[in-house]
């Protein structure tokens, strides 16, 4: 096996399938990297949840296959001096040459036959979305499932629903729930729980914009794919909670106001508090057209008054200012709206303009005095 390549393509690849190379693992094939070289390179990493496959262009010389460890290797090619970077195996295979310049390494390789094959899906049937829609697909909603401590599995993944003409990911971890939904024109109807990590690596890996990504599913698996790699993951298996429930049918309490301001007064308040669980902020929605928000908590007191419209029943709700910054951030609209029902009932957010996303979030119960 030898070939030429660029440095910096060479670089973004192994920077990709490093995202599913396991740091510890009992076998060590999968702390590795799988380096194919045919009509171009290709580089893969497995971890028997999760693959990631990744192409570059190459000058091919010489085809082959060989497994090096994924740090060892990825560790030297971001260090290389020169702009074009030569892979050449010696030593029957037993070594990889790395040469840069005047830099050159040698690596231990290991034979391809153990390493698992990353899984291909049947492209007949993929689905086509945006970068960039996919991308505000995953932004607006992974935050919001359950972390990886969390005993029920189903809460770890999105749920990834197409149903009458919309496509609509949701992610719950029992205090909060994140929802947006988008149009699509394929009439095709299936649900699936993907776990979080791929989703997430997806949308740092693609550009965001205009070009197309496809997917396609299974029972068991899910691929997204587009000219120069291949993401596969395993889904996770469950009855998804039927989050539609959890939506009060009706409101006592409305506010509009300026995201960014609302935003950034959380921002200040979280200032003076290091345990949010003991010390959550009181929030009051008052028929001033104000919202006040205070708290008293370890290393001070604070206070922030922000004019809003206010409508229906005054109310005065605990939050965890974490639950509600995540949810702020993800919002792209000047104005949001915020509709409650009691002091422990859900607060439902949303865009003024742009209902088509939904955040979710449980009260906690009020420690500071009132405001």
């Amino acid at each position: 096996m030898k070939l030429t390549c660029n440095r910096e393509n060479l670089i973004s690849g192994v920077n990709i399938v490093q995202k599913a190379v396991p740091a510890k693992s009992t076998a060590e094939i999968l702390q590795g990297i799988l380096i194919e070289v045919g009509e171009e390179l290709r580089f893969t990493g497995n971890d028997n949840e999760f693959g990631i496959v990744y192409e570059i262009p190459a000058i091919i010389e010489e085809i082959g296959s060989i497994v090096v460890n994924s740090k060892t290797f990825g560790d030297i090619v971001r260090k290389l001096p020169d702009i074009y970077v030569t892979l050449e195996t010696i030593n029957d295979g037993a070594m990889l040459s790395i040469t840069s310049g005047h830099a050159n390494y040698k690596i231990k390789a290991y034979p391809t036959e153990s390493y698992p094959p990353v899984a291909f899906l049947d492209t007949s049937v993929s689905f086509d979305i945006k970068e960039k829609t996919l991308v505000d697909l995953i932004r607006q909603t992974s935050f919001a499932a359950a972390a990886q401590e969390e005993k029920r599995i189903i809460l770890k993944g999105v749920f990834m629903e197409q149903k009458e003409g919309k496509l609509s990911f949701v992610a719950i971890d029992g205090f909060r729930l994140a929802k947006k939904t988008i149009d699509v024109e394929d009439s095709r109807e299936f649900s699936i729980i993907v776990p979080t990590k791929i989703l997430n690596e997806l949308s740092k890996s693609v550009k965001g914009e205009d070009d197309v990504i496809h997917f396609c599913c299974n029972e068991n698996q899910i691929m997204f794919f587009c000219d120069s790699f291949r993401m596969v993951s395993k889904l996770y298996k469950g009855d998804y909670i039927d989050y539609r429930k959890m939506f009060p049918r009706e409101y006592k309490t409305s506010c509009v106001v300026n995201n960014k301001a609302f935003l950034s007064a959380f921002e200040r308040s979280a200032l003076v508090i290091q345990d949010e669980k003991k010390y959550p902020l009181t929030i009051k929605f008052n028929n001033n057209d104000e919202i006040i928000m205070y708290v008293n908590a370890e290393n001070g007191i604070s206070r922030e008054v922000i004019t809003a419209e206010v409508t229906g029943d005054e109310i005065e709700i605990g939050m965890c200012i974490r639950n509600i910054l995540e949810c702020l951030k993800a919002i792209d609209e000047e104005n949001i709206i915020l509709s409650l029902t009691h002091a422990l009932g859900p607060c439902v957010i949303t865009g003024a303009e742009d209902k088509s996303y939904q955040y979710l979030v449980m009260p906690v119960k009020i420690t500071s005095k009132s405001v």
